[in-house]
């Protein structure tokens, strides 16, 4: 009986750390970049649905919160060799990367900038996320600038 229950407790353990355990820091580092990657370039190539998907958001701060103010955004990424340097990843899990990058940003009149600091990405339904404030405070977006285009969502 006793042997029984061990087992049985052996093998929920197993089963919790199995998902958790079973990850190669390398590959998730690297499948978190290339989907930090994608994210830029959505933003860079104004294709604001798509990167509203890719972003995490609170429930009280919708599409409109966010079409509301990426419209008036100073800054967007840079193409190309300036849009990402210096990278270095720190996985904390299999659905959680920390990516420390150097982001360069292309501001209208004044070329391009680089911005270097942590962005913190998880994993969700394996497609990696970055927080929607970050990239709102990114793209340093100013209500006195005409807006680039006002979006409408399809239902």
């Amino acid at each position: 009986m006793k042997a029984v229950a061990a087992a049985l407790i052996l093998s929920g353990f197993i089963w919790l750390a199995g998902p958790a355990a079973a990850f190669n820091s390398a590959e998730v580092a690297a499948e978190a970049q290339a989907g930090f990657v994608q994210i830029l370039d959505l933003w860079r190539n104004e294709q604001y649905a798509a990167l509203y998907a890719r972003l995490d958001h609170p429930a009280d701060r919708g599409w409109d919160y966010f079409a509301s103010r990426i419209v008036y955004a100073a800054r967007v990424p840079a193409c190309c060799w300036e849009q990402l340097q210096d990278v270095q990843s720190t996985v904390l899990n299999a659905d959680q990367v920390v990516i420390h990058a150097r982001v360069g940003f292309e501001v209208e009149g004044v070329g391009t900038r680089f911005v270097s600091r942590d962005f913190r990405l998880h994993r969700s339904d394996g497609v990696w996320k970055l927080p929607m404030d970050d990239v709102l405070a990114l793209s340093d977006y100013n209500y006195q600038r005409i807006p680039r285009e006002i979006y409408e969502r399809q239902p």
